[in-house]
């Protein structure tokens, strides 16, 4: 029994896909380094995104912006209310869970999560790319 539970634990720690995140604002106050997903990106089944960061200054998180983008064109965007305070040197952890349609086109879908404070000024970004 106590072999199945850690096969079990251990595959679920595994499940994680490391991708490839960029910083897609200028002089952005959080830096983002990586980026997972929780299973190979398909349609019809939850997703869930996480991007992991450092501030490198005080900032007030009031909304994270998802804008999507499916082989360069416009589609999706959608604001995600937020209420966090990051300090210096802050270790800054996101994570969003999505579902892609079973409709969904095929193709390359890149989406900037774009962190904002109460002005709705972006002061961080990260953008990740997925192939359905």
């Amino acid at each position: 029994m106590k072999l199945l539970i850690s096969i079990i634990l251990i595959s679920t720690v595994l499940a994680v896909i490391p991708t490839k995140v960029t910083n897609c604002i200028a002089n952005p106050s959080v830096i983002f380094t990586e980026a997972t997903l929780s299973v190979q990106p398909q349609k019809g089944v939850d997703e869930t995104i996480t991007l992991y960061g450092t501030a490198n200054t005080h900032v007030e998180l009031a909304n994270v912006q998802l804008k999507a983008k499916w082989n360069g064109v416009d589609v999706f965007q959608e604001d995600f209310p937020e209420d966090e305070i990051y300090e210096k040197d802050d270790k800054v952890v996101y994570s969003l869970t999505q579902n892609f349609p079973t409709y969904t086109p095929s193709g390359k879908i890149t989406t900037q999560f774009y962190f904002q404070n109460a002005k709705g000024t972006n002061f961080g970004c990260a953008e990740i790319s997925i192939v359905l």
